[in-house]
C-alpha cells in the first residue's frame, strides 16, 4: 500500500511539472517559428544572398515509446526500438541559403511519417502478455534552421566536382497524428463483435476518440526536430551547384505520450463504448500462457476499481525519428541562365559561318 502511494505521489509530481512545462511550450515554439519566418521572408537581406532549391525525401521511420524491444522493461533511447517495425517516410521540401558563404540555410518540409509497434515483437513477458499494438500515419509540417559544420571538395571528373558537407539542424514542427489498432482475434470480446452485421476483422480503429485510457488527448501537437545530415553536392568548375544528395538522421522531441495511445493506467471499460473497451485491454489467456508465468494473469492487464493497474509509462513522453535519403535541385536565377544561353548561341553562330566565308573567297 505504501509503495502504491509513493508511486501515485511521484506520478502526480511529474504531472504537475509536465503541465507547467507544456503550458509554456507553445509560447516558446511560436517564438521560434516567428523568428524563423522573419528570416525566411526578409527580402532586404536574403534576396541578394542565396538561391532556392527544392527536393524529395524518402526513407524509414520509427519511434520510442511504451511499446519496445528487449528482455526487460523499457530501455533508454534507441535501445528500446523495434527495428522490425520501421515504416516508410517520405516528403518534399524547399530550402534557401541565408548568407553569401552558404553556411546557414532555412528549410521547410512537408512529410508523411508512419510509425508502428506491437507487444508481439518483444521478449519481455509482461509486455508480451499485455498484447497491445498500434500504427500511426502522421503528417508533419516543419520549419528548421541548418548550419554547415564541415565541408570538403572532391573532384569527380574533368567537368564536375562534388562538395561533401556535414550539416546540423534544429527547428519546430506541427504534427498531425492518428493512432489506430485492430481487434485481436484472441480478444475476449472478439466473438461478440464478429457476430455483428458488417464486421470487418481487418479494420483499423481510430483510438483517440475511443479514449481507451479515459483521457482526451490532442492529435495535433508541436514537436522539435533536430539532427545531422551528410550532403554531396554536384558542382561545376565555375562554382555553380546543380543538385545534391543527402543522408539525414533526424529525431523529434514531442510533448505527447499518446503517439501509441498508451500512457498510464487501464480505465473503466464501463465508461467506454464497446469497441473502445475491447481495444483498451487485449490480453487473453492464450497469449499469457505463451508468454510464461512472469506475464501475470488477466487481472494484471485490465481495470481494477480502487487499484490502478499500469498500462504504460506516464513519466516519459514519446519520441520518433527518421532516416532519409534526399535529392535536391538548385534553382538557378533566370537572368543568369538567359545571358549564358545567348552567349553560347552567338559563339555557335560564328563557328558555323566561318567555313562558308572561306569557301566564298576561294
Amino acid at each position: 500500500m505504501l509503495q502504491r502511494e509513493t508511486i501515485a505521489s511521484a506520478l502526480q509530481t511529474h504531472a504537475q511539472k509536465a503541465v507547467r512545462w507544456r503550458s509554456a511550450f507553445p509560447l516558446r515554439c511560436h517564438a521560434i517559428a516567428m523568428a524563423a519566418l522573419f528570416m525566411f521572408s526578409s527580402n532586404s537581406t536574403i534576396k541578394a544572398q542565396g538561391d532556392w532549391d527544392v527536393g524529395l525525401s524518402a526513407g524509414m521511420s520509427n519511434y520510442i515509446g511504451d511499446i519496445g524491444d528487449g528482455t526487460g522493461p523499457g530501455r533508454a533511447f534507441i535501445w528500446d526500438l523495434q527495428e522490425l517495425k520501421s515504416r516508410p517516410a517520405f516528403g518534399v521540401f524547399v530550402r534557401r541559403k541565408l548568407d553569401p558563404s552558404g553556411l546557414w540555410h532555412i528549410r521547410s518540409d512537408f512529410s508523411k511519417i508512419h510509425i508502428a509497434g506491437s507487444d508481439k515483437n518483444t521478449q519481455y513477458a509482461p509486455r508480451r502478455g499485455r498484447n497491445l499494438h498500434f500504427r500511426n500515419r502522421m503528417v508533419e509540417l516543419s520549419l528548421r534552421l541548418e548550419r554547415d559544420l564541415f565541408q570538403a571538395p572532391l573532384t569527380l571528373a574533368r567537368q564536375r566536382r562534388a562538395m561533401i558537407t556535414i550539416r546540423g539542424f534544429v527547428g519546430v514542427a506541427r504534427l498531425y497524428h492518428n493512432p489506430q489498432a485492430q481487434l485481436d482475434t484472441g480478444n475476449v470480446m472478439y466473438a461478440e463483435f464478429s457476430n455483428q452485421f458488417r464486421f470487418d476483422p481487418n479494420r483499423w480503429y481510430d483510438l483517440a476518440p475511443l479514449q481507451t485510457e479515459g483521457v482526451a488527448y490532442e492529435t495535433s501537437i508541436t514537436t522539435i526536430p533536430f539532427g545531422f545530415m551528410a550532403v554531396i553536392a554536384g558542382q561545376r568548375r565555375g562554382g555553380i551547384h546543380d543538385f545534391y544528395l543527402s543522408l539525414e538522421l533526424g529525431v523529434r522531441w514531442t510533448n505527447s505520450d499518446y503517439l501509441d495511445d498508451i500512457s498510464s493506467f487501464y480505465a473503466d471499460p464501463a465508461q467506454m463504448v464497446g469497441i473502445g473497451a475491447a481495444l483498451s485491454s487485449q490480453a487473453n489467456q492464450a497469449v499469457l500462457d505463451e508468454a510464461g508465468a512472469s506475464a501475470g494473469s488477466l487481472s494484471a492487464h485490465s481495470f481494477i476499481e480502487d487499484a490502478p493497474v499500469i498500462r504504460g509509462n506516464p513519466t516519459n513522453d514519446d519520441w520518433y525519428g527518421t532516416f532519409m535519403v534526399s535529392f535536391g535541385k538548385v534553382i538557378q536565377p533566370r537572368g543568369n541562365t538567359f545571358r549564358r544561353s545567348r552567349s553560347q548561341y552567338r559563339n555557335i553562330r560564328k563557328v558555323r559561318r566561318s567555313p562558308n566565308r572561306r569557301r566564298t573567297r576561294y
